[in-house]
């Protein structure tokens, strides 16, 4: 049995090398991470203590029935992709995303086969703080990484594992991304030492601005996108906010 927040599609993919392309979005519930701007906190954030880590304040109801703990096996899950897609004949990508997927591997591996033998791309959404299993990594078509830093609020012991990173960047299917805040030199300093310390390939990574509205992004990118250019990295917008205002149902 996995562990899911929500079903949901069809929509873009937001983030990332693959932004902008068609796709749906399975995304679990968990995560070893508690990240202060995270987006999907009602995947973790179910306890007073986790959700003063984040910078609403707010606690989720574990079983909130929208975004809470759902336990589906693989049939569930394909269950409900069908309800919202012709995922028998019509191939996309399906994201996988969190909350952190990487920490369910082996639960997930019925479903992403049952995945690739009808033709999908599997896409996973990971921290890259956990390594892949040989028996789920022959079965996921690329890893959006998005090591966190300093501005997440982790403890770096926490959040920087260089060998899973390692791991990832070895398999040639991963794409690096950073969520670059306000105070964006300090951001991409930190990105150049990760950068650097896992030997991961500049054509490889890609920035982001942090922040729920389209004017954030903006703002930030204008500020560091040169900065990123000369680096080789490449830049990423957060889609949802400006097609959605960041709805979590999108």
């Amino acid at each position: 049995m996995m562990k899911i927040s929500q079903v949901l599609g069809p929509t873009v993919q937001g983030e990332g090398s693959a932004a902008g392309r068609h796709c749906l979005f399975v995304r679990t519930f968990d995560c070893n991470l508690e990240c202060n701007f995270c987006d999907t906190a009602y995947t973790w954030a179910v306890t007073d203590e986790k959700a003063a880590k984040t910078h609403s304040g707010k606690r989720y109801e574990r079983d909130e029935p929208m975004y809470g703990l759902k336990h589906m096996d693989a049939a569930a899950v394909l269950d409900r992709l069908r309800v919202l897609w012709d995922i028998e004949h019509r191939p996309t990508i399906i994201v996988i995303s969190g909350g952190e997927p990487m920490m369910q591997q082996r639960e997930l591996v019925p479903l992403l086969e049952q995945l690739r033998g009808w033709g999908h791309e599997v896409h996973i959404e990971t921290a890259g703080t956990i390594a892949p299993l040989a028996e789920f990594d022959e079965l996921v078509t690329q890893y959006n990484v998005s090591p966190k830093m300093a501005s997440s609020g982790n403890r770096v012991s926490k959040r920087f594992k260089p060998e899973a990173l390692t791991a990832l960047r070895d398999s040639d299917r991963a794409w690096f991304k950073f969520v670059i805040t306000e105070d964006w030199e300090t951001d991409l300093a930190e990105v150049d030492r990760i950068v650097e310390d896992v030997a991961l390939p500049p054509q490889r990574v890609m920035v982001m601005p942090e922040g729920s509205d389209g004017r954030t992004n903006i703002t930030i990118a204008q500020k560091m996108v040169d900065a990123a250019l000369e680096r080789g990295f490449g830049l990423s917008f957060r889609t949802h906010a400006f097609l959605w205002n960041d709805d979590p149902d999108r």
